[in-house]
């Protein structure tokens, strides 16, 4: 009877100690959710992040990468990210300026001397403050993933001068600021979706895109488009949050995994996208679209047409707007 009493406390103990084996080894998982394909440089860069998780944190922390939007479209992510619905999310910096109308500054056209400018920007001091300021909505600012700038593209010749956008249709995703930059010389600003794109340049419904060359190509826009003018109508980027509250109950050993393997990634997609961007200029090129670039003479032109746009914006993007001309006259 003894005998059979200590074989089950054994049997008790053996369990518990599986058990607590067991819930020591199981991963800490974090769901990552973005709307691209892993083949694309976002969707490439949220992979490799996963994979110095895995390997820094050996096993005991686990990124589930969820792309192509399978969890959600795009505009949803980041309100799924406020509510812990996922705690990861990457898109577009646009979709950040209804909780942040600072947002907006990266979409002020002609805002920025050059693309390298305004991408510098987004990893420097102003874009790591938009990034803290995301707290007060219940996210954790992560960094900035680039994409590309936004470039003036034609369907016969590029525009350099102002007075050569009037009464020519223009594309812009939905923008204020890009609508507006495109009436102010005398444009038509049109709205729709990319997929309705090709088929309106191809029957001269629109003249003309606002996108960014990393799109234009892979689209194959470019049978349609044959002239880019190289002024950076907006800066585009993917602003990367997690959840703050799941954040916040993490360990201090997982937080600085996650910060040292994103720090990693973001690092070489800095590189990866700026490589990307002159791949796909000579691509591009080499398929017979012409480039253009301003004049100091014709950048004046359009800078004194945007002066009301950034005026009319809100506070919030004016304030970021004096802080970003400052930092270009330094």
């Amino acid at each position: 009877m003894v005998m059979k009493r200590f074989l089950t406390i054994g049997a008790v103990i053996v369990a518990v100690s599986i058990g607590s084996v067991q819930a020591q080894q199981a991963p800490v998982i974090i769901k990552f959710a973005h709307e691209v394909p892993e083949t694309a440089i976002k969707g490439r860069t949220a992979i490799m992040f996963a994979d110095k998780v895995k390997e820094y944190s050996k096993g005991s922390l686990r990124v589930d990468i969820f792309p192509n939007a399978q969890l959600m479209p795009s505009r949803d992510e980041v309100r799924a990210a406020i509510r812990g619905q996922v705690d990861m999310v990457a898109p577009q910096t646009s979709f950040f300026v209804p909780l942040d109308a600072a947002w907006d500054v990266f979409y002020q056209p002609l805002l920025f001397n050059t693309a390298k400018q305004g991408m510098d920007t987004l990893q420097g001091k102003v874009g790591n403050e938009l990034l803290t300021n995301l707290d007060k909505v219940g996210l954790q600012g992560m960094g900035v993933w680039h994409d590309g700038p936004g470039y003036l593209f034609m369907r016969d010749k590029p525009i350099t001068k102002p007075e050569g956008m009037a009464g020519k249709k223009i594309r812009v995703f939905p923008s204020a600021p890009l609508e507006a930059a495109v009436r102010a010389p005398g444009g038509i600003a049109v709205s729709m979706p990319a997929a309705d794109v090709f088929l309106s340049l191809q029957q001269g419904a629109i003249e003309g895109v606002i996108t960014t060359v990393t799109y234009a190509g892979p689209a194959k826009w470019d049978e349609a488009l044959k002239a880019m003018t190289r002024m950076t109508m907006f800066i585009g980027g993917y602003g990367v949050v997690f959840n703050k509250a799941r954040w916040d109950k993490l360990s201090q050993e997982h937080k600085d995994i996650l910060q040292r393997s994103f720090n990693e990634a973001t690092a070489w997609n800095h590189q990866a996208a700026a490589q990307n961007i002159l791949d796909n200029e000579k691509n591009l090129q080499a398929k017979g679209v012409v480039f253009a670039d301003l004049t100091p003479e014709e950048m004046g032109a359009w800078r004194k047409l945007m002066e009301p746009i950034y005026k009319a914006q809100p506070e919030a993007v004016q304030t970021r707007i004096r802080q970003i001309q400052t930092l270009m006259k330094n």
